[in-house]
């Protein structure tokens, strides 16, 4: 295996040789990127929407289900531990939830709608989630109108706008805060991504705001499963404080409430009057919930719009996709956009098997092959292949 090439441990550089294998092959495999392996704890949704479509739809039902089994009760997920066993478990049981609630999966866990669509996507989660919410809401046969009526063409507006959509859920990647000053500076890449329309933004918060509800609750009930000693032992002395050692203590016996709800919040979080019900806040999860669970904020599927850096500064989203899509420069990317040549080529040639993708997903879930949708996402696919083949 290429990646043991070489004595671990005392060989810096590890020799591989390729045998009866084509050149074609071979330069592809040099110029791909390297895949991250490692393990995940815990799933994220779209895996056990994947496991969930794999127990349906497999030929031999048994097997199937043994395989999804087998990937819920790796070591690298449970860490051996009893207590992630059983955590794993609950959050298995929140992912369902969630599926169900928003229309995956039937009553009888039964994939149904758009969850074809998500698990091909299921790489980009929670933006897979997010789209599927735009389609839900309409906003898309809102948006892709044919130039007129009974056409099937549409508009470069239209098509530069879709662009811009899925590049805020797909192609985010960001620039410095630092790189705000050079705004109006370049020569063909307009370099800062925009914002959402206004419309898709409004439902991004609205799908935020049900799925921070749903992990909330996911939380207060993933609590029982805490290691109260270990909450409960000061970080470096080790030094263990319990209920009773609040008595006598007017400031503490004020602070730790036991009138209050804090079943999920870390005792040093409780100090600054932290409650369970601020959990429903995910800004504040990763300062209040219990240590011991493992759980902190990035474990739940929300797609942030907006971030900053440490000094509190809005960093831009890079528009690459859309700059390439409106000049179809590969060369602007790399003295506009910060991006060099290769990294910019794989970068966009992904962003096209995505709308790809989309179209294809679309195509099997429509019954009508003339929808407005899914026609405006196959030009887009075609638009978009045609220029990354120029360059």
């Amino acid at each position: 295996m290429s990646e043991h090439a070489g004595r671990r441990g005392q060989d810096m550089i590890g020799n591989v040789f390729f045998y009866d294998i084509p050149l074609s092959k071979v330069e592809r495999l040099i110029k791909s990127n390297v895949p991250q392996l490692k393990g995940q704890f815990p799933p994220t949704i779209s895996l056990i929407l994947r496991l969930m479509l794999l127990a349906a739809k497999a030929d031999d039902k048994t097997d199937a289900r043994a395989k999804a089994l087998s990937v819920l009760k790796h070591s690298l997920m449970s860490f051996k531990q009893e207590r992630h066993t059983e955590l794993l478990k609950i959050c298995f049981i929140f992912s369902l939830q969630f599926l169900i609630k928003e229309g995956y999966l039937d009553q009888e866990g039964n994939p149904i709608g758009f969850a074809g669509l998500v698990t091909h996507l299921h790489y980009y989660e929670p933006s897979n989630f997010v789209l599927v919410s735009f389609l839900v809401k309409g906003l898309f046969h809102k948006l892709c109108q044919p130039i007129e009526e009974g056409s099937t063409d549409f508009s470069e507006d239209v098509m530069e706008e879709l662009v811009l959509i899925l590049a805020n859920l797909f192609g985010r990647r960001y620039l410095p805060a630092s790189t705000a000053k050079f705004r109006n500076k370049f020569y063909q890449s307009k370099v800062f991504l925009e914002d959402l329309p206004e419309d898709f933004e409004d439902t991004v918060y609205e799908y935020n705001s049900k799925v921070e509800k749903s992990f909330a609750h996911f939380l207060l009930t993933a609590a029982k499963l805490a290691d109260t000693e270990q909450e409960y032992r000061l970080p470096l002395s080790k030094t263990n404080f319990t209920f009773k050692d609040w008595h006598g203590s007017e400031l503490a016996s004020y602070l730790m409430d036991s009138t209050k709800n804090i079943s999920a919040i870390s005792p040093f979080a409780c100090l600054s009057g932290m409650i369970d019900h601020d959990l429903f806040q995910a800004v504040n999860i990763n300062q209040a919930v219990l240590r011991s669970l493992r759980i902190n904020v990035t474990n739940c599927p929300l797609l942030y719009l907006e971030k900053y850096d440490n000094q509190g500064r809005k960093r831009p989203l890079n528009a690459y996709a859309l700059d390439f899509y409106k000049h179809g420069s590969l060369i602007a990317l790399t003295t506009d956009n910060w991006l060099n040549e290769r990294d910019a080529y794989y970068h966009l040639k992904d962003f096209s098997l995505l709308i790809k993708t989309v179209g294809t997903s679309l195509s099997e879930l429509c019954d009508n092959p003339n929808d407005n949708v899914l026609l405006a996402f196959q030009k887009l696919a075609e638009n978009y292949k045609k220029k990354l083949a120029a360059v």
